[in-house]
């Protein structure tokens, strides 16, 4: 093959081509290749487009790009393949629908490769990309729908589920539910050509390639698509309508007539074997004839596999026995049932479903529905085996270890016997023997079994038995509205020898002795149930399939439902809070109940049997009602003779004469279960009654602990606690319990009380004293009083604890009663007598110097109380309060001992915790103006810098702050409040020393939290950051300003030392922390729920007094970006490559806070660009344009970006509302406060930079879409909220000055639009002329909007302060004046040099700045009037074009004149010394004519004309 330079062949005017040399070939030799540059074969690789005639021309419709991303689908390598389809998707959402268009001749060879790749990756992407050419070429997608439908439906079927879903969803983009089976339908023949091929065509050979890829690639790839196509045949069928089903039956037949379709139901794989069952289930449902022609080699199939128990294949499996047994009613003559079918379900059942009982058992009650009698004959060995089978596996190993598939066999079962119990409901011998083996045989058993078995009472046994029995109850007429049936003499017998046969089951195990405590829980357990039928017992979700209509059936559908039931537990049919909706009405039950509770009487009387006493008590927990009571009664009446007289309440009668002997019985130690008899008694007592039993039992002198649990049993719910709330609250409970709290107390001193004794009794008094309902006292408040004073005045008598010898434990039962009444009680301190029992407390704790138990005991006390207080109360500092005292009393014991360390300590000591709360009650009462003696503020501060010295680990200075306690973090956050209120409050006391330690530990402090940015999670961590910059602010503020009488009281050289050293130790740690806290490890997500936003608040606060000093000479790690064009000196660049990627940061404080640092800096940034942009000469462009910082213009673009995403749909002159601290929010503030910066620093700029910066604005466009935002973020009428009525002038946003406050304000609604209406008046007053020139280029609705707004708000305030800054002017010019007329918006300008006068007259528009500026003469001497003409289109010109004040225009026009007069020609193209723009000299001169010219005014003229001549000589300009 020859070079590129070598000489072409004569005639050869085309270069190669080899779609053209294949166009040759097939019109030559009349073959058309396959593809171009490979083989015909089964296995080649795809080529990007087919060799057909024309191919070239073909091929210049595709996109080039197009063009390589489709040659790299035919790679071998799967990442290539990865990302071409990859980047196929995206160029399809990106590209016009024309050039996506022309790609579809040649996707679908593609596709239908791709989309069944080995990796399944690819296969995922491949829909994705898919559903994005959908999605563009619509319509234009049907002429390949053929090639592509085969292969679409086969990856909606992807055993892989994204790519499956992904399938679905681009299916679902090209199609709507209604088109979707007339675009199946249309390529039916196709689809089930694909599908059809890989069932009984392909092999794992013929599906991949045996060279490259492997065996288990191979194999993989072939079950893979075996299952995907059985799948695919059923969603094909699903999809077509009904007509074009039948049309497909011969080719269905075809299939299904093959016997390697048949092998499919015993594939190694279950994934094969569950999607052919599932298939067989849609040829049932969707073509039964075809099904029945089949049935000879189907029913086997189906109905002898139920034994195959993988989780994959067993519930298709059994969805498709249900089909064949409904579809094919002579199913049984092709499978021997008795042979084949039953021996495998009985294995089954009996092994529990192996595990499968969810998927299994559902299934067995449709099942009965459809086995025919000849099936079954004899019925009753067969349900006899059958119920003993699900019996067995209901005891299996599987289902004992797992409550939910023991809970679905019970369900199942239980359904199972009612719906044969239903069968067979006539009075024949067979269906007569069938219900009694049920009863008897199968029922019964499971019963007995389950009363000692309490894995099985705990499922849903007991309800689904209890629902079946109300049933038959129904069946026989015995609910109000139950209708009259024809069998309702069989269920009258069928329930009578229920209940009898359970009758006996029950009394034979209560009439023992010995009886088994777990049987008789069982037995009361079955019969509360049985008292109470709670709805929604069962929690349904399953697919109905309606097989023949049911001929006698409880309820509609029962034989038709597929069911599979969520079966709740008993503990949650119990708490569910359901109505009522049936109970057993049959005299039976209530017998039953009768009969038990007598038998259980008879045993407690004769025998004492404590185990039938409690069973006795379940039982009338359940069963309280009349009918029992008075049955009790009379057992009683039978046993005295009748020599007892009874009362009109049986209740009442059993209560006196039989439960309160009990109670009072001496021996007896568990009174529990009879406390639970008394409260069931009352049940059937009125409140009157239920009261007056309560105060006679309380005045019997029973032991405390049986008072305790009587009460505590009256707590318990709000239906008891609502019956006895005359008891609790009344004078009788009040006295007793007031006489024990004196007895307690009393015994307590004199050390006579009993340790056991007296802890139920303290117990009893913790209770009434803590407990609250509805917030009121459980017993009466006049009480609750007494018992709280009687404490406090039993502490007091304790001078100390080292004197409390033997009463000890009479305080330790205080402290307890004390603690839960402070932890429990919300506002206890309400109560005079609260405050005070805490100050003892306190006192107690303070005077203590011992650290004994009950010491401990004291202090946990005093915490308690002072944490109820600061959360739970409104509490202020009061006379008389606890805080008041408090402080009066330390001052006291402080100011009568020697105040040295010792003496400190001994009162405010209390091991951290205890420290804190001495800190923090001082901190409160300082806080509240209270006075303090300057001596006690010395003495403390001296303490805690002694503790500096003999407990630094206190400190945590240098600490791992993940490792310590609350308490030491809340230490050190009650001494940096401390030493808060010390700098503000008593800076002038503090010595040289005092003043050192402060200042060093609020460095160590820093530098803690520095090295402990990833504990902020834990909010005291939080808190401690928060106070420590708490404290920096406090003393920035201090040595800022403070008035300098004060300064002169400090230590010398102290503010010295604060401004030399401190500040940047302080500025040095601190600026690193908003970017730590904010990096990519620690927290990169504000919304995460421990993200530290108090923190970065506080930061933000402290950062706010960064001295310039420290931004510009920073210690950050350096930090640049790639290709970033900069002059600026390394710590500015690093500074501004840190903080202003963070300037959208969703975190308020932060932005508000990188906004104030960086505005610090952004006047300084202008003098590194010296001269403007030296890298090009002037020659080259237009105009010279400078960008302004790179890394503050990038976090602008991508503001911008999404600012056009948030606001796309708005338009202009609408006001988008924006909800406040949402990701939105952040988004636009921190876009507006970039620009706000930016505007800083153009302000900051002189003029020659200003006009390069402009340029680069206009260029870019961010300044235009900046007004485009602004004017849909400013609201429509900008008035400043909380103005009064009254108001003479209206105060708007643009009146008023944005005060960006770092910490949360109440304007943080109006936060955004004030900033918007803020940033457009900086662009109005510094970039008039851009605004107006982007004014003039909108269209007609946007120019009068944006000018009627602008008329109305913002003209006014900005022409009033143009005047006033002529006016305020301190500018000085040589040989000009300038004066202002404030009610004319005029501004006079007077030139005079030697003997030549001129004045002008600058006339502001009303709609200024968008208006034109008009320039009118005055008077002129000595001015020629062509020249008097050119300087008055000058200044008109710099008014207009540059971007400045009135007073920077009128200095650019003197500084012209001025050259004019010093002697520098005008430019010959623009006529002016000085160009408009750029603010250059001519410069460029001509070599003939020897004029000069601008050089920005040169390219001009050279572009426009199309010459390089000279503009005034005409001569070529070199």
């Amino acid at each position: 093959m020859g070079g590129k330079n070598k000489q072409r062949t004569k005639g050869n005017v085309r270069p190669s081509s080899s779609g053209r040399a294949a166009e040759i070939l097939a019109r030559e030799g009349g073959v058309i290749p396959g593809f171009v540059g490979f083989d015909t074969s089964v296995s080649s690789e795809l080529s990007y487009v087919p060799a057909i005639h024309g191919a070239e021309d073909i091929d210049n419709l595709v996109d080039a790009d197009f063009r390589l991303v489709l040659r790299k689908l035919s790679k071998r390598d799967g990442v290539t393949r990865l990302k071409a389809v990859q980047d196929f998707g995206s160029m399809c959402q990106e590209r016009d629908a024309e050039e996506v268009k022309g790609v579809l001749p040649y996707w679908s060879r593609i596709y239908c490769k791709i989309s069944v790749d080995h990796d399944r990756r690819i296969r995922e992407a491949t829909q994705l990309a898919f559903e994005q050419l959908v999605l563009k070429v619509r319509r234009s997608l049907a002429p390949c729908l053929k090639s592509l439908m085969g292969h679409w439906i086969l990856s909606q079927c992807d055993t892989y589920s994204p790519a499956a879903s992904a399938a679905c969803q681009a299916f679902k983009a090209a199609f709507s539910p209604a088109k979707q089976p007339e675009a199946i339908s249309f390529c039916k023949e196709e689809i089930l050509n694909v599908l059809q091929v890989i069932l009984l065509k392909e092999t794992a050979d013929t599906l991949s390639d045996p060279r490259s890829v492997t065996v288990e690639e191979r194999e993989s790839k072939y079950v893979r698509l075996l299952t995907s196509s059985l799948l695919g045949v059923k969603k094909l069928l699903s999809l077509l309508l009904q007509d074009d089903r039948a049309a497909l039956e011969e080719r269905l037949s075809h299939l299904v007539s093959s016997t390697r379709f048949w092998k499919y139901g015993k594939h190694k794989s279950p994934q094969v074997r569950g999607a052919f069952f599932e298939m067989v289930c849609a040829l049932c449902e969707f073509t039964p004839a075809l099904v029945q022609a089949e049935a000879a080699r189907l029913c086997p199939a189906v109905l002898l596999s139920i034994d195959d128990t993988d989780p994959v294949v067993l519930p298709p499996v059994w969805e498709a026995v249900l089909h064949v047994v409904s579809t094919i009613p002579d199913c049984w003559t092709h499978v021997n049932a008795k042979k084949g079918f039953f021996p495998k379900l009985w294995a089954l059942l009996k092994e529990g479903g192996k595990g499968m009982a969810k998927a299994l058992h559902p299934n067995l009650m449709p099942l009965l529905s459809k086995l025919p009698h000849e099936v079954t004959e004899p019925n009753v060995d067969f349900y006899s085996t059958f119920f003993s089978a699900m019996n067995s596996g209901l005891f299996s190993e599987r289902a004992v270890t797992s409550s939910s598939e023991n809970a679905i066999i019970v369900a199942a079962l239980v359904e199972c016997l009612r719906f044969v119990i239903l069968q067979n409901t006539k009075e024949e011998e067979d269906q007569e023997k069938i219900r009694t083996m049920i009863i008897c045989q199968q029922l019964l058993p499971l019963l007995e079994k389950a009363l000692s078995d309490s894995f099985i009472q705990n499922g849903p046994l007991f309800f689904l038995v209890t629902e079946m029995l109300i049933s038959w109850e129904k069946w026989a007429g015995l609910h109000a509205e139950s209708e009259v049936k024809d069998n309702k003499v069989v269920f009258e017998r069928l329930l009578a020898d229920f209940w009898e046969d359970i009758t006996l089951m029950f009394v034979r195990h209560v009439d023992e002795e010995e009886a088994d405590p777990r049987a008789l829980e069982g037995i009361a357990a079955l019969l509360k149930v049985g008292s109470l039928y709670l709805k929604n017992v069962h929690k349904k979700k399953s697919v109905r399939m309606h097989f023949s209509k049911p001929d006698d059936t409880e309820r509609p559908g029962v034989e038709g439902e597929v069911t599979e039931k969520a079966t709740p537990t008993a503990s949650e049919l119990m708490s569910e809070k359901a109505t009522l909706t049936g109970s057993l009405q049959t005299q039976h039950f209530e017998d039953v109940v009768c009969q038990l509770a007598q038998l259980c009487l008879v045993h407690v009387n004769e025998k004492q049997s404590e185990r039938h006493l409690v069973f006795l008590s379940l039982l009338l927990r359940s069963f309280h009602t009349p009918t029992v009571f008075s049955t009790l009664v009379e057992q009683d009446e039978r046993r005295a003779k009748g020599s007892v007289e009874v009362s009109k309440n049986p209740a009442v009668h059993f209560l006196h004469e039989r439960v309160l002997l009990w109670l009072t019985e001496k021996e007896r130690r568990d009174t529990e279960h009879v406390v639970e008899m008394i409260f069931s008694s009352l049940s059937c007592c009125s409140q009157q009654e239920t009261t007056r039993i309560l105060n006679h039992i309380t005045m019997m002198g029973l032991e405390w602990r049986i008072i305790l649990q009587i009460t505590e049993k009256a707590c318990a719910g709000d239906k008891v606690l609502s019956c006895c709330s005359e008891w609790l609250k009344g004078s009788v409970l009040g006295e007793q319990l007031l006489g024990l709290t004196e007895e307690l107390c009393k015994l307590g001193s004199s050390s006579r009380s009993s340790t056991s004794t007296s802890s139920h009794s303290w117990t009893l008094i913790s209770l009434v004293v803590s407990q609250r309902h509805n917030n009121e006292s459980l017993i009466g408040e006049v009480y609750l009083e007494k018992i709280i004073e009687k404490l406090h005045a039993t502490l007091s008598e304790t001078k100390s604890l080292s004197d409390a010898g033997n009463t000890e434990p009479l305080v330790s039962f205080i402290c307890d009663v004390a603690s839960t009444f402070f932890s429990s009680v919300r506002e206890c301190l309400q109560l005079l007598s609260a405050e005070e029992l805490l100050l003892t407390v306190f006192q107690l704790t303070a005077q203590d110097q011992t650290h004994t138990h009950l010491s401990e005991k004291l202090k946990a006390v005093c915490r308690t109380g002072v944490q109820s207080m600061v959360q739970h109360c409104d509490y202020e500092v009061k006379e008389g309060g606890f805080l008041h005292s408090v402080a009066l009393w330390v001052m006291k014991q402080l100011l009568t001992v020697p105040l040295d360390i010792k003496g400190i300590k001994m009162y405010c000591v209390f091991f951290f915790s205890d420290v804190c709360c001495y800190l923090a009650v001082l901190q409160c009462c300082l806080n509240a103006n209270t006075h303090v003696d300057v001596e006690i503020i010395q003495a403390i501060l001296a303490t805690v810098m002694e503790w500096r010295n003999s407990k630094e680990d206190w400190f945590l200075f240098n600490s791992d702050l993940s490792k310590v306690t609350a308490e030491q973090l809340n230490l050190n956050v009650e001494m940096m409040r401390f030493l808060s209120s010390l700098v503000t409050r008593y800076s002038t006391v503090l010595g040289g020393n005092q003043w050192d330690f402060l200042l060093c530990a609020m460095l160590a402090w820093l530098e803690t939290c520095s090295e402990n940015v990833s504990s902020l999670w834990n909010p005291w961590v939080q808190i401690f950051m928060c106070e420590n910059a708490a404290l920096i602010v406090k003393l920035n503020q201090f040595f800022t300003s403070s008035p300098p009488d004060i300064l002169e009281k400090l230590p010398k050289d102290l503010a010295g030392e604060w401004r030399d050293f401190f500040v940047e130790g302080i500025y040095s740690l601190l600026l690193r922390l908003p970017v730590n806290i904010t990096g990519d490890y620690t927290f990169p997500e504000s919304d995460e729920p421990v993200f530290p936003l108090v923190a970065l608040e506080a930061l933000g606060s402290a950062l706010t007094y960064i001295p310039l000093q420290q931004l510009t000479h920073n210690s950050l790690s350096a930090r640049f970006i790639a290709d970033q064009k900069t002059n600026l000196p390394l710590p500015l660049q690093t500074l501004m490559n840190t903080f202003c990627p963070l300037l959208p940061f969703k975190a308020r404080p932060l932005q508000i806070t990188i906004y104030h640092m960086l505005e610090k800096v952004m006047p300084q940034l202008p003098e590194y660009d010296g001269d403007g942009d030296s890298n090009k000469s002037d020659d080259d462009r237009d105009e010279p344009c400078l960008s302004p910082p790179a890394s503050l213009m990038a976090i602008l673009s991508t503001c911008e970006e999404l600012c056009d995403n948030i606001l796309a749909g708005v338009q202009v002159g609408e006001f988008a509302v924006v909800q406040p601290l949402s990701v939105e929010y952040s988004c636009i503030l921190g876009y507006l406060l970039a620009w706000k910066l930016l505007l800083t620093f153009f302000k900051s700029s002189p003029s020659h930079l200003r006009a390069h910066y402009a340029q680069y604005l206009k260029r870019s466009g961010h300044f235009n879409k900046l007004l485009l935002h602004l004017f849909k973020l400013m609201p429509e009428n900008p008035v400043y909220p909380g103005q009064g009525v009254e108001t003479k002038e209206t105060r708007t946003f643009f009146t008023e000055s944005l005060s960006l406050a770092v910490d949360m304000t109440d304007t943080v609604e109006w936060e955004l639009p004030h900033l918007a209406c803020s940033v457009y008046y900086s662009t109005v007053q510094d970039l008039p002329a851009m605004v107006r020139l982007w004014w003039n280029s909108q269209e007609k609705r946007v120019s009068a909007a944006v000018e009627k707004f602008t008329m109305k708000y913002v003209s006014p305030v900005l022409s009033a302060q143009e005047v006033s800054s002529v006016h305020s002017s301190t500018q000085m010019f040589d040989s000009m004046t300038v004066k202002a007329r404030s009610a004319a918006r005029e501004v006079i300008a007077t030139y005079s040099v030697d003997d030549i006068f001129i004045e002008l007259v600058i006339q502001l528009p009303q709609n200024y700045p968008l208006g034109a500026i008009t320039v009118e003469s005055g008077r002129r001497v000595g001015v020629a009037v062509q020249q008097w003409r050119n300087w008055m289109l000058q200044l008109s010109t710099y008014l207009t074009h540059q971007n400045g004040s009135i007073m920077e225009g009128l200095a650019l026009w003197k500084n012209n004149v001025d050259k004019r007069f010093e002697g520098i020609e005008d430019c010959m193209i623009c006529f002016s010394v000085i160009h408009g723009s750029n603010y250059s000299l001519p410069k460029k001169g001509c070599r003939t004519c020897k004029k000069k010219f601008h050089s920005a005014c040169l390219y001009k003229w050279f572009t426009s004309s199309n010459k390089s001549t000279c503009p005034l000589c005409r001569e070529t300009f070199f």
